[in-house]
């Protein structure tokens, strides 16, 4: 690597500053920690939001691994969770967050990877389906048009984890997740070639 090139990276993401936004990034006080478990082929990906979270937060930790070997090396014990402790993803027996009663719960774990990714990390871990499990009621209208989601509902982890803490931290300010998160999804697309750009509309776009 030249001495241009290593000047142009990051050291805090390790992304090349065109697509670095660690200089949007600013505090966010969350009370409630936030784990979030990142599969591992997420890791280091440039779309990836969660560099966003662990520049903003406060209280975040991030593990990373797939099976509970995996998670136990990377620093979390599953066995050690108890029902202070939720994961916010949908399934079967989740919940409505936004209509649930959440006073009991001190802990939140949040699963980074592609939606089919994600459903392996549960089921290769039998004591998250043990744990409270939430979905979003009425989540707010993804901006992450760079990756494609399952279905318009669905959010990126900084966007998830943004209106997780809006939800039940009425008076955070989320706003610099969001703003970060705008500036990533522009720099992304400025990467892309203009007669294409037109394929990854953000919602409210003309």
């Amino acid at each position: 690597m030249n001495r241009h090139r290593q000047q142009s990276i990051c050291p805090h993401c390790q992304l090349h500053a065109n697509i670095c936004v660690c200089d949007q990034c600013q505090a966010v006080a969350n009370r409630i920690p936030i784990t979030v478990i990142q599969h591992p082929s997420e890791v280091g990906r440039s779309k990836g939001t969660l560099r966003i979270l662990e520049r903003c937060l406060n209280q975040v930790q991030v593990v990373v691994g797939e099976s509970p070997e995996q998670l136990q090396r990377a620093g979390l014990s599953l066995a050690d969770l108890n029902g202070n402790s939720a994961v916010l993803f949908p399934g079967p027996t989740s919940q409505l967050l936004e209509e649930a009663d959440t006073s009991a719960i001190s802990h939140w774990l949040l699963l980074d990877g592609t939606w089919r990714k994600a459903a392996k990390i549960l089921h290769l871990n039998p004591q998250l389906a043990t744990l409270p499990r939430f979905h979003f009621a009425h989540p707010p209208a993804s901006q992450y048009v760079i990756r494609k989601a399952p279905a318009e509902h669905h959010l990126s982890t900084a966007e998830a984890a943004a209106y997780l803490l809006k939800t039940l931290e009425p008076g955070l300010d989320v706003q610099p997740i969001d703003t970060a998160m705008a500036a990533l999804v522009d720099k992304q697309l400025a990467q892309i070639p203009p007669e294409l750009r037109n394929h990854y509309q953000k919602p409210g776009d003309p």
